[in-house]
């Protein structure tokens, strides 16, 4: 069978077991990486000369926030966590109608093909979960994801308590934010999670997700386990992301009682894990958890802890995400991985600190394991979706030449993508 595409003259990272890089050409046929070769490509109904770019697999942003696209670089001061996130996240998303929320899935729509993410874990959220605003708006939102072409994976957020020690920082918030906009009854919560799910289709997929799992009972993290085994899917959270967070308001260990509730496995991702002790990493590594490592929007909000190095030497499959567009304003995957890298020298942790090339994994196929989904993206390999991204290397920042992944993460800029495909299909050209 002819393939559908054929892109020739390419450095192939391919992002295998050996990390084999390869120049020669990459065939396309119905979505699917059907060869890889050297020297003579074969005929296809469409030909890409790479011009001695580099092809890569796509980027894998493994937490995200579609949401709050429309405050980006609303504020240029520092702000502590709940000013953070009542005032500015909450602050902007209570008042979102359908249209608003279209708009910012499109603009982190754009974000993302520009930069090469062509899989992303959105951890979705307005506020006021179940009611008709906010079905109105995840309905949106799902349009523009399908439309888009990406692979976009629609989490929405659900809670049903609120911790008592948050009491002054909820009485602090100003106007609009509304503290009863951020939990539902568990009944409604698990409800509207459920219809939910329901409205995946195309490359869009829906997973269950609490907000923070002392924001959630257990009667409620028990019901979003159960309906993601009955649909298949996967389940995300926000996890350890500050000291107190670790340890639930009843003092249990906060993953000791995702596990006890079957909220970890495969297919489970925890973003931050910033404050996990060793019995924490243990649990994940053994349940096969993923973790979602976000330098860029921890380093912005004031943190000064990277987990990265002891997360992977415990054994955690660790991807990268682009977080919040109020806290990572670029939206950039080459930023992040720089970004992460400083972060890992100047606050890592574990026993070695990371390389270029290890954060150009873990930007794609070690974030394709950690959503579970490395047997089908994150790598470029036979038989594997055809999730590309074509480099121009003309330009003078690329000199003196280094080994690709090196060369990416410290040497280029994100205006080098010259295209983007999912499934073999472009979703960016320049």
């Amino acid at each position: 069978m002819t393939p559908d595409l054929v892109i020739d003259d390419a450095v192939i990272m391919t992002m295998d077991a050996g990390r084999a890089v390869i120049h020669g050409w990459v065939a396309v046929t119905a979505g699917v990486i059907t060869g890889i070769g050297e020297g003579l490509a074969p005929d296809a109904a469409e030909r890409v000369d790479a011009h001695g770019g580099i092809l890569h697999p796509g980027y894998v942003s493994v937490h995200q926030h579609s949401m709050d696209a429309l405050g980006r670089a609303g504020h240029g001061d520092a702000q502590e966590f709940f000013g953070w996130l009542f005032g500015t996240y909450y602050g902007g998303v209570l008042g979102y109608q359908a249209g608003d929320a279209a708009r910012a899935a499109s603009l982190t729509a754009a974000d993302l093909a520009r930069a090469g993410v062509t899989t992303v874990l959105d951890c979705w959220g307005v506020g006021d979960a179940g009611s008709p605003r906010a079905r109105a708006c995840l309905a949106a939102t799902v349009d523009v994801a399908v439309a888009s072409g990406l692979r976009w994976i629609v989490a929405p957020m659900v809670s049903d308590r609120l911790p008592d020690a948050w009491e002054p920082m909820l009485a602090a918030a100003p106007a609009p934010f509304r503290a009863d906009a951020l939990i539902a009854p568990t009944a409604a919560a698990l409800a509207f999670a459920a219809q939910s799910l329901t409205l995946a289709r195309g490359r869009v997929e829906v997973w269950t997700s609490t907000e923070l799992p002392e924001m959630a009972t257990d009667a409620l993290l028990r019901g979003l386990a159960e309906l993601a085994d009955r649909a298949g899917t996967g389940i995300t959270t926000h996890l350890c992301a500050s000291e107190p967070g670790a340890v639930d308001v009843t003092g249990e260990r906060a993953v000791a009682r995702l596990a006890r509730l079957g909220m970890l496995r495969a297919g489970t991702v925890a973003a931050h894990l910033t404050h996990t002790d060793a019995a924490d990493r243990r649990i994940l590594a053994a349940s096969g958890v993923g973790a979602g490592h976000c330098a860029s929007s921890t380093m912005f909000g004031g943190g000064g802890r990277s987990p990265l190095g002891e997360l992977v030497a415990a054994g955690v499959a660790v991807g990268l995400g682009l977080d919040n567009a109020t806290l990572n304003t670029t939206a950039d995957m080459v930023g992040e991985m720089r970004h992460a890298v400083m972060f890992d020298r100047a606050a890592g942790s574990g026993p070695v600190r990371a390389t270029a090339a290890d954060l150009f994994a873990h930007a794609t196929i070690e974030g394709a394991r950690a959503l579970g989904m490395a047997g089908r993206i994150g790598s470029i390999e036979l038989g594997k979706r055809a999730d590309l991204v074509l480099l121009d290397t003309a330009g003078s920042h690329w000199e003196p030449r280094r080994d690709p992944a090196t060369a990416i993460v410290l040497q280029s800029r994100a205006d080098d993508i010259r295209a983007v495909w999912v499934d073999g299909e472009p979703v960016y050209a320049r």
